[in-house]
C-alpha cells in the first residue's frame, strides 16, 4: 500500500492506504499540520508559576485558547449564514421562509452550552490549579479584545435583534421558532462573553509594546496561538473529482465550504488538540505511577478525566446539522460529457485517528488479541491502521501494567486490599484514589463510545457514514450489539474496558 499522498508538504501521518489520493481522514483534518501548532514558534517569555515541571502544561494553556478560536471560526460563519438568510424575509409572493438560520442559531445555543463545560475545565485546572499565564504584546485595556475573531463576533452579535424583530414583525412569514432560537441565542452568548472575557485576563498579562526589542521578545496573541496557520487548515482536502469506478488521481481543496462542512472539519480538530493534551498528560503520569509518585499521577489523570466529560459532550455537535445537510458534502455527484465524477468523505473515517489508537494502546488495549489483528488489517479495508508511532506504543508499558508494578511495590496481593470504607483509617488511600480515577477515565471512555453511537444513529440511521465499517461495527466496539451486515473481521470487535481488574473488585466487594 502507497502512503497518502502529502498536502502542502505537510509531515506525514503513517498510515497506509489502498489509493495515495484517497480521501483520508489524517488530510481532510490536516491532522500532522494542525499538531505542530501547539509548539511555540519563538522561545517562549511565558510568567508561569516558578514550580518545578509545570512548563509542560503549557500545552494546556494554547490548546485551551486554540480551542476557542477554531469553534470561534464555526461561530462566525453560522451567524454570517444564518444573518444573509433572514436578511430579506420572503413575502406572500415568495417562496417560503427555511429552517437554515434556525439551524445555525441552534448550533450556537449548543456551542455556548459546550463552552459552558469547557469554562469549567479551563478554571479549574488552568487559572486554579495550575494558574498558568501567558505574556501577549496588547495593552492591558484591551487583552479581553485579544481574539479578534471574538471581537468581530461581538460586532456581528449586534445585528442579532434584527433576527428577533423580523420573526416577530414577519407574522406567518417567518420560519417558527426563529424568534425564540434569537433570544436564546442572544441570552447565552452574553453569560458566555462574562465568562470568557475573564479567562482571557486571568490567563493573558498584558504587555504593550514600547520598543523594537520588545516586539521580538513578546508575542501577540495570534502570533502566539499560531492563528494564520490554525484557521487555514478548515479547507476539507478530500479526493478530486472521479469518474466513478477510477481511483482519484488528485487531491482538492472543498469547493464552497459550507457551514456544515467547516463545523464538522472543526469538531474534529478540536477532539485531535485535546487528544493531544490526553496522551501528554498519561505520558507523563506513567513514569511517576512507575515510580511511586502516585498522588503526582492521579493529579494529572484527574485532568484527563475533565477533559473527557468535555468531550463526551462535544461528539453531540455533529448532529447540529440535519442528515441531508451532511449528505450533500459526504457524497458528491456530477455528470460532465456523459460521464458521472464524485468525490466526497468516503473512504475516510475517524477510525483512522492515529491519536484515539495511541489512547487505545497506553490505557490498556496492547494486550486485546482483538485488537491486535485489527490494528494489523486485513486487505477489506482501504487503510494500514498501524502507524510507526503506534508500533512503538505496542513496545512501551501500558496505564494498567504501571498500576500492577505500583500495587506489587507495596506488597499487595490483590487490588481488594488497596480499598477501605471512608471512616476506617487506609494506609494505601493514594492508590485508591488514583484506582478511582482510573474508573472514571475508563467510565468517561465508554461514555465517548455510546456518545458516538448515538450521535451516528441521529445522523445517517444504519448506513455507513464517511468510512468503511459503519454504525454497527461501532455499536460492536461499545459492547451494545453484534454487526451482523458487511462484516469486515472474523472476530467480535468488542473493546474491553481499560481496568477490568479494578471493576472486578467492585463485584468482589463486600462488608462482610
Amino acid at each position: 500500500m502507497p502512503k497518502p499522498a502529502v498536502w502542502h508538504n505537510e509531515p506525514e501521518c503513517g498510515h497506509d492506504v489502498t489509493c495515495a489520493y484517497q480521501t483520508h481522514y489524517c488530510t481532510y483534518i490536516r491532522v500532522p499540520r494542525l499538531l505542530t501548532l501547539q509548539n511555540p514558534q519563538t522561545p517562549d517569555p511565558s510568567t508561569l508559576p516558578s514550580v518545578a515541571g509545570q512548563a509542560p502544561d503549557r500545552l494546556l494553556l494554547i490548546t485551551a485558547h486554540q480551542w476557542h478560536e477554531l469553534w470561534f471560526k464555526v461561530l462566525l460563519a453560522d451567524l454570517r449564514a444564518a444573518l444573509a438568510a433572514s436578511s430579506t424575509l420572503p413575502s406572500v409572493a415568495e417562496k417560503a421562509p427555511t429552517y437554515e438560520p434556525v439551524k445555525l442559531l441552534k448550533r450556537g445555543i449548543e456551542l455556548f452550552k459546550l463552552f459552558e463545560h469547557h469554562a469549567d475545565v479551563c478554571e479549574t485546572i488552568i487559572v486554579r490549579e495550575l494558574g498558568l499565564k501567558k505574556d501577549v504584546r496588547v495593552p492591558a485595556e484591551r487583552v479581553t479584545g485579544a481574539s479578534g475573531q471574538f471581537t468581530q463576533l461581538a460586532a456581528l452579535f449586534r445585528q442579532l435583534p434584527r433576527l428577533s424583530k423580523t420573526a416577530a414583525v414577519g407574522g406567518g412569514y417567518t420560519y417558527p421558532g426563529l424568534w425564540e432560537a434569537a433570544e436564546e441565542y442572544a441570552a447565552r452568548f452574553k453569560a458566555f462573553r462574562a465568562r470568557y472575557q475573564k479567562f482571557l485576563k486571568a490567563t493573558l498579562i498584558p504587555h504593550p509594546e514600547r520598543s523594537a526589542v520588545e516586539r521580538r521578545a513578546v508575542e501577540g496573541y495570534a502570533g502566539w496561538l499560531r492563528l494564520p496557520d490554525l484557521l487555514s487548515l478548515q479547507d476539507g482536502v478530500k479526493a478530486a473529482w472521479t469518474e466513478v469506478g477510477q481511483p482519484p488521481a488528485a487531491l482538492m481543496p472543498t469547493e464552497n465550504m459550507s457551514a456544515d462542512e467547516n463545523m464538522f472539519v472543526v469538531v474534529h480538530q478540536c477532539f485531535e488538540i485535546w487528544f493531544k493534551v490526553v496522551l501528554d498528560h498519561v505520558d507523563r503520569a506513567l513514569p511517576l505511577v512507575l515510580s511511586g509518585k502516585i498522588a503526582e499521577a492521579t493529579r494529572l489523570l484527574r485532568r484527563v478525566v475533565l477533559i473527557q466529560r468535555l468531550l463526551v459532550q462535544q461528539i453531540q455537535i455533529p448532529a447540529t446539522m440535519l442528515p441531508l445537510d451532511f449528505f450533500r458534502f459526504r457524497d458528491q455527484r456530477l455528470e460532465r460529457d456523459g460521464k458521472v465524477f464524485k468525490t466526497g468523505l468516503s473512504p475516510a473515517s475517524g477510525t483512522e485517528s492515529y491519536q484515539f489508537r495511541e489512547i487505545e494502546i497506553v490505557c490498556g488495549l496492547r494486550d486485546d488479541p482483538v485488537f491486535q489483528k485489527y490494528l494489523k488489517g486485513t486487505d477489506k479495508l482501504p487503510i494500514r491502521l498501524l502507524t510507526p508511532r503506534q508500533r512503538e506504543r505496542l513496545q512501551q508499558t501500558m496505564l494498567p501494567e504501571a498500576f500492577r508494578q505500583a500495587a506489587r511495590q507495596r506488597g499487595l496481593q490483590t487490588f481488594d486490599e488497596i480499598f477501605t470504607p471512608a471512616d476506617v483509617p487506609n494506609p494505601h488511600a493514594d492508590l485508591a484514589r488514583l484506582a478511582d480515577t482510573l474508573i472514571e477515565f475508563d467510565e468517561f471512555f465508554r461514555f465517548w463510545r455510546f456518545g458516538h453511537v448515538s450521535m451516528v444513529e441521529k445522523m445517517i440511521g444504519a448506513k455507513s457514514g464517511t468510512g468503511f465499517l459503519g454504525p454497527e461495527y461501532l455499536m460492536e466496539t461499545a459492547g451494545i450489539r453484534i454487526q451482523e451486515k458487511n462484516r469486515v473481521f472474523e472476530e467480535k470487535q468488542v473493546r474491553p474496558r481499560f481496568f477490568e481488574e479494578l471493576w472486578a473488585v467492585r463485584t468482589r466487594m463486600s462488608s462482610y
